[in-house]
């Protein structure tokens, strides 16, 4: 086939690379030019690719047979727009790898929490089959790990709504929904077209497969029940006739009239109820993958999390340092908040994603003693908490860190959990936690 891949991150790259590894014709453009990616493309072009940098023309489409989308390049667009009206069929790279995949898929998504159930299952599974393989939406590019795969092989995949999206054949024999809540909204219209884009996770999937979701959202339960497979319902509230749900100290699974303990409550070793509602869907599905009955406890107990994700930084004068840099919208921001009593100075900002500031002030009353407001939402912050909290607010995150270590006490939690993108001022929500870390640090040193 003749190919044109858009955009050029780490998932067109590779989506191009198996493209030209199975002999396809490939051609692949970007709004960037060469000098701007943060990929080398060299490997590719001596493969055979042909790049036009700075450009994703309709004019581009001439002669091609598919279009494989990168996740950031939106189908609203004038290229996928043009694509469709020539009838060429678009794709995501999910969908191509899948299409060049050997073995079974666990497949997770939701606004909050799949990087941390993703790597879990990730884990709950290696211990038990031989060849896994994780990535997807976090990580290594499906396209990438397809490669050398058999029938035996688990793929364990965050997906994204960009990445569903563009899905056709794709199937998950194992299909985890955690939550849907308001995000992106600077690439959805309305509230309703975000949440199709993550229902889109039970599509094609049949009687022996599994779905496993959250019953506590309504939304994500509508669409758990309508999914044509196994249901595996979960909730970390209040018992379920069939599912899984907490009760006296122990995670169960009560299905077929039976019950069975998934993992004692005293086993996970991260706080805070979202993620205990991340563990209930991993240790889920983990056993819906075919993980024997009593063998989730030891690696549950040994996950320690994942960079960014309430991450504890340090001490700093007697006062507790969180690291939360993921926390990219409000629900992260209100989930992370349930692991504190109180004594908490609130580290919020960045580049707003047109965020409902004022849904987060109840439960900031519940537990912060103080806001601190940074970066370009700043000003959007300061007016929904003016008259609620203590609030105070600074040009970057650069500036506001010494504040809020100074603002604290012994026995207080300072807490980086901003509800915003990250690009007005970092290169992504990585590099934000990693400065703010090192500045920390450097508050730490004698």
């Amino acid at each position: 086939m003749r190919i044109l891949v858009a955009g050029m991150g780490t998932s067109g790259y590779w989506a191009a690379h198996l493209a030209l590894r199975h002999g396809h014709e490939v051609s692949a453009c970007d709004q960037r030019t060469t000098a701007d990616l943060a990929l080398d493309l060299s490997k590719l072009l001596e493969m055979g690719l042909v790049f036009y940098g700075g450009s994703e023309s309709p004019g581009l489409l001439e002669g091609m047979e598919c279009l494989i989308l990168s996740p950031g390049v939106p189908r609203r667009s004038a290229l996928v727009r043009s694509a469709l009206e020539r009838s060429i069929p678009v794709i995501g790279e999910i969908e191509w790898g899948f299409r060049h995949a050997k073995g079974r898929i666990a497949a997770v998504t939701g606004s909050n929490g799949k990087s941390t159930t993703t790597t879990l299952l990730g884990e709950l599974l290696g211990a038990h089959f031989s060849d896994v393989r994780t990535g997807g939406n976090l990580g290594r590019a499906f396209c990438e790990m397809v490669e050398g795969a058999t029938d035996e092989t688990w793929f364990v995949l965050e997906v994204s709504s960009f990445q569903l999206e563009s899905l056709e054949r794709f199937k998950a024999d194992v299909a985890i929904l955690l939550n849907i809540t308001p995000d992106h909204q600077d690439r959805y219209a309305r509230f309703e077209d975000y949440q199709a884009a993550k229902g889109r996770i039970f599509q094609n999937q049949g009687p022996s497969d599994f779905a496993v979701y959250s019953v506590l959202d309504q939304a994500v339960a509508a669409f758990g029940a309508a999914a044509p497979s196994g249901h595996a319902p979960f909730a970390t509230s209040g018992e379920l006739e069939e599912g899984a749900f907490v009760r006296g100290g122990e995670a169960l699974w009560r299905r077929g009239g039976g019950e069975e303990v998934l993992f004692p409550l005293k086993d996970l070793p991260l706080p805070g109820v979202h993620n205990l509602e991340n563990a209930l869907a991993a240790c889920l599905a983990a056993r819906c993958s075919g993980v024997p009955e009593g063998a989730l406890s030891a690696p549950l107990s040994r996950f320690r999390g994942l960079p960014h994700r309430l991450e504890r930084v340090g001490e700093v004068r007697g006062a507790t340092v969180f690291n939360d840099s993921k926390a990219t919208n409000m629900d992260a921001v209100l989930k992370a908040l349930t692991a504190f009593r109180s004594g908490v100075i609130l580290l919020l900002g960045g580049k707003d994603k047109g965020t409902d500031w004022a849904s987060l002030v109840p439960e900031a009353q519940r537990c912060c003693k103080a806001v601190i407001a940074f970066g370009a939402a700043r000003g959007r912050v300061v007016q929904a908490f003016r008259g609620a909290l203590p609030v105070e607010s600074y040009a970057t995150l650069r500036e506001a860190t010494p504040a809020a270590l100074a603002m604290a006490s012994p026995g207080d939690s300072v807490v980086l959990s901003p509800a915003c993108a990250s690009f007005d001022e970092f290169r992504n929500f990585e590099d934000r936690g990693e400065q703010f870390m090192a500045w920390v640090r450097e508050a730490m040193t004698p």
